[in-house]
């Protein structure tokens, strides 16, 4: 029996034919394969060669590695996906990575942590993609394509992952902004008829003082004292003593000025600061107040009346520091109150 040809020099039956006629795989889209079976390890590898520079400022909570995580892997396999078919990343598989820069900024790491990160990455994708083109002997050219395409993503990734930390950044410096505003306010404020309290009212006659000093103009006190007003609370209880209040304190300020101050003294006790007045000014200004105060203030379809004594101090006659005015505004009250019940007992 003669013995069988060589695999060579046998007639290739159609099958085979086919076979050794079938075009070789793209070397492009081999490596790009070959990439994309390594994105675990290209996390490992990042991870571990990140832990050996050590971490910036605040350490990674869980959440942060498990999506830093998922973000690597997800940036190698579609920079495999160009490699192989020169798909572009879609908007939305690109906000998905800037997601790391709001998550980073949301948890207050710093931009050290993320730009070292991403640079591993880079490093470690162009040493994979070199080993996998040695091992599937990639040509050249396509090799130096697929580095490219590593630098155009490693660009456009940190970019965005920059712009999505400021975004993130700016946001939260509104918020504190905000808040701070609002914890400012409400110290500075009472929390029931909103109107500046003993410290706010500090302030505002310690500058008056300084201007009034320095311009050599004028500004008065009024401490206003409700009268019955422990009636009135008692009857309508501690709910309707509170609608009184800032019924008159609502009064109270549609009486002056937006450049005066009302402020809530405490309890039943209001003080108004008229910038450029003069006690002359300022006692008419107290006879119309305790009219308007006096009118009845409806609470829950009952009618409750109070009336005020108000005292008045001008500035420099009456004082020339905070103190001195607060003293002589608390004893025109006494006076006012003495006065009253002089009258009532005549």
């Amino acid at each position: 029996m003669e013995p069988s040809p060589p695999l060579s020099s046998r007639p290739a039956s159609q099958a085979e034919s086919r076979e050794v006629t079938r075009p070789a795989p793209d070397a492009g889209q081999a490596l790009g394969f070959a990439l994309a079976l390594r994105a675990e390890d290209c996390w490992d590898l990042c991870s571990s060669r990140a832990a050996h520079y050590g971490w910036v400022g605040r350490p990674p909570d869980a959440k942060y590695v498990e999506r830093s995580r998922g973000i690597n892997w997800l940036a190698t396999v579609m920079t495999a996906r160009w490699i192989a078919y020169r798909v572009p990343v879609s908007p939305e598989e690109m906000l998905y990575i800037a997601d790391r820069g709001d998550l980073a900024a949301s948890l207050q790491q710093s931009t050290v942590n993320l730009t070292r990160a991403h640079l591993i990455w880079r490093d470690t994708i162009v040493e994979i993609l070199r080993e996998e083109a040695l091992r599937l002997r990639t040509p050249r050219s396509v090799l130096s394509d697929a580095l490219n395409a590593v630098r155009v993503s490693f660009d456009a990734s940190l970019v965005e992952v920059a712009r999505a930390f400021d975004q993130r950044m700016d946001e939260l410096t509104r918020e504190l902004a905000a808040e701070r505003e609002a914890l400012l306010h409400v110290s500075l404020h009472d929390h029931l008829t909103g109107l500046p309290n003993r410290v706010l009212l500090y302030d505002r006659i310690n500058q008056a003082v300084l201007v009034s000093k320095r311009a050599g103009t004028t500004f008065a006190i009024l401490a206003i004292d409700l009268d019955g007003f422990k009636v009135v609370n008692d009857s309508l209880g501690h709910g309707g003593g509170d609608v009184v209040l800032q019924q008159i304190s609502g009064r109270l300020l549609e009486a002056v000025r937006e450049s005066d101050t009302v402020a809530r003294w405490g309890g039943d006790e209001f003080m108004i600061l008229l910038a450029g007045a003069t006690d002359e000014s300022a006692s008419a200004l107290a006879r119309k107040l305790q009219r308007t105060i006096t009118s009845p203030v409806r609470v829950a379809g009952q009618l409750a009346v109070v009336g005020a004594t108000i005292g008045v101090a001008a500035y420099p006659e009456a004082g020339s520091d905070l103190q001195a005015l607060l003293s002589s505004a608390d004893r025109a009250i006494c006076r006012g109150k003495r006065e009253r019940g002089a009258r009532s007992t005549a």
